[in-house]
């Protein structure tokens, strides 16, 4: 039977790696995780950019009117629901009956999220891929 021997299972390290991560300095593995996350990052913001634009082409062509104003002013100009209706003329309840739709038996209808979500959804279109 062998005896106990501590030194075989220390690992040689050069001290100039362990200075190097005393130090705070970026040893090679962080640098290459830092350099993945950026592409990572980077990937993410193109994808952002390509499903914006997707998203922005779904409300020039298949909302209403109303409902085009409505999204750009509350969700481009980050206005209020009051604001809104003030910009409209038309209720607050109204701003929001065509941001958000009604509760209907039960069931929501209307609305202009819920219509992007549903346009989004057969598209394929998940926050998962860019956010």
């Amino acid at each position: 039977m062998s005896s106990y021997d501590p030194f075989f299972w220390e690992i040689p390290v050069d001290p100039a790696v362990l200075d190097t991560l005393s130090s705070g300095q970026d040893d090679p593995l962080s640098a290459l995780i830092k350099k993945l996350d950026q592409k990572e990052t980077e990937e993410k913001n193109k994808n952002k950019q390509e499903v914006l634009a997707i998203i922005k082409d779904l409300i020039d062509t298949k909302l209403t009117e109303i409902q085009r104003k409505v999204v750009t002013l509350y969700f481009y100009q980050h206005k209020t629901q009051k604001d809104i209706a003030c910009i409209l003329g038309i209720s607050q309840q109204a701003v929001s009956r065509h941001l958000f739709g009604v509760m209907r038996d039960g069931k929501k209808i209307g609305g202009a999220v819920r219509k992007l979500k549903k346009l989004c959804g057969e598209l394929n279109i998940t926050p998962e891929k860019w956010v």
